[in-house]
């Protein structure tokens, strides 16, 4: 039997986790996203998972007068690699935005808080909210939205626009951005971000 860790579901059938974790964001979802959340006043971001830059990119187009710091732990030619967020020091920027590796989402959230002044933003699977741990997370942090793609998002397997047989990936999973604002004190709101990927 599969060790069910292992393995995702998605296109035609059931595959090995990437190394690493990574499933590029497609730049529309980011997109999207920018367009429905209200972030002024942003001197610099932070991308701590940046991959081949799929958010990095987008954040130049949308704040080209910010400064994007792209790092990573892989070096896959985009930003400066071989840098280990949990295990590095980081200056204090604005914003943190990323697509965190899922099995190192908590701890990048917890060292996120540490480095941003005003928000984190997070894209991951909405089954993050689960877990009795992550509860204790929300309710101690200052989560204030859930934006949650109502049509669905395939994030791109090693950061590849097309599966093996040269198509679009498809998910059976939902994805959404968790935004936290410093300062805040309510309990988070949830949107909704309309929008084909």
């Amino acid at each position: 039997m599969k060790n069910r860790s292992s393995v995702i579901t998605g296109g035609s059938g059931i595959r090995k986790r990437e190394e690493n974790d990574f499933y590029a964001t497609p730049e529309e979802a980011t997109e999207l996203f920018l367009k429905n959340h209200d972030l002024k006043d942003i001197g610099t971001f932070l991308e701590p998972a940046c991959g081949q830059g799929h958010i990095s990119k987008v954040l130049k187009r949308y704040f080209q007068n910010s400064n994007i710091i792209s790092t990573d732990l892989v070096d896959r030619g985009y930003g400066l690699g071989g840098i280990d967020f949990l295990n590095n020091d980081f200056e204090k920027v604005d914003v943190v935005i990323t697509n965190p590796p899922f099995k190192l989402a908590y701890e990048f959230i917890e060292k996120s808080l540490s480095v941003a002044k005003k928000q984190v933003i997070m894209f991951a699977k909405i089954q993050f909210l689960e877990t009795e741990r992550r509860a204790e997370l929300f309710e101690n942090t200052p989560l204030k939205y859930v934006y949650v793609h109502s049509n669905r998002v395939a994030p791109m397997r090693n950061g590849e626009p097309l599966d093996e047989q040269g198509k679009p990936w498809s998910s059976a999973m939902c994805f959404c951005w968790f935004v936290w604002e410093s300062g805040y004190k309510g309990s988070p709101m949830i949107k909704f971000l309309r929008g084909r990927i």
